[in-house]
């Protein structure tokens, strides 16, 4: 009786230990959540980047046709490109990059 009275309470601190243990790898807030919140949480701010980047050359595109700022140029150059037509004497260079476009 003596030897589980002093076995006792090394075993409820050993339980006690593995418990905590366990929830603090695996748990709600636990270290392999962090990881995955974080891998996340990078690829919401890539997205967010990228987001950023179309919308600069959406603006970009909108200001170059607008009214008061007109680039009769690029309108010209997007009315040839969409209906793919040229001006007989012109020459035409297709320059392709590495996605296709």
């Amino acid at each position: 009786m003596d030897a589980i009275k002093r076995i006792l309470p090394s075993f409820f601190l050993a339980v006690a230990i593995a418990y905590f243990g366990y929830h603090a790898l695996t748990g709600e807030q636990g270290v392999l959540n962090w990881i995955v919140v974080k891998n996340d949480l990078h690829a919401a701010e890539i997205e967010l980047a990228e987001a950023r980047l179309e919308r600069e050359a959406l603006e970009t595109t909108a200001a170059r046709l607008r009214s008061d700022s007109l680039d009769l140029d690029y309108v010209e150059e997007r009315a040839r490109t969409i209906l793919n037509v040229a001006h007989p004497r012109d020459f035409i260079v297709e320059i392709t990059t590495d996605d296709g476009r």
